[in-house]
C-alpha cells in the first residue's frame, strides 16, 4: 500500500511491529496519524503506551481530535493529495505539518 493510517493507542509491544510494517511498504509511502491517541498518546501517560507515533515512524499528516472529525480526515487526505500533486517532497510535507502542530 501507499498510505498507512495509524489510529488509536500504540502500545510499546506494537511499536516494533508497526515499524516493521512501515519498512515493508514500497516507496513512495505516506503516514497519517489519526487522533490524539496515535499522535501524542492521548490521556494515557503510562509506560506501556508510546507517547507519539512519530517516535517510531515518520508521520506526514496529523489529524487532530479525540475522536477526529470526518471533515478533518477528508481535509488531511485532500491536503496530502495537493502536496503530492504540487511536487513537494516528503521532508517538505513533514516539516510543514510539524510547523502546523507546533512541534517545530
Amino acid at each position: 500500500s501507499d498510505m498507512l493510517i495509524v489510529a488509536g493507542i500504540i502500545s510499546q509491544k506494537m511499536a516494533p511491529v508497526l515499524k516493521n510494517i512501515y519498512e515493508q511498504m514500497s516507496d513512495p509511502k505516506w503516514v497519517m496519524s489519526f487522533g490524539a491517541c496515535a499522535s501524542s498518546g492521548g490521556i494515557f501517560n503510562v509506560y506501556s503506551v508510546t507517547q507519539g507515533i512519530d517516535s517510531v515512524i515518520p508521520v506526514d499528516v496529523y489529524v487532530p481530535g479525540c475522536p477526529p472529525a470526518p471533515e478533518g480526515v477528508l481535509n488531511a487526505l485532500v491536503r496530502l493529495q495537493e502536496d503530492i500533486g504540487a511536487g513537494r517532497t516528503r521532508s517538505q510535507i513533514r516539516e510543514m505539518n510539524l510547523r502546523q502542530v507546533g512541534r517545530i
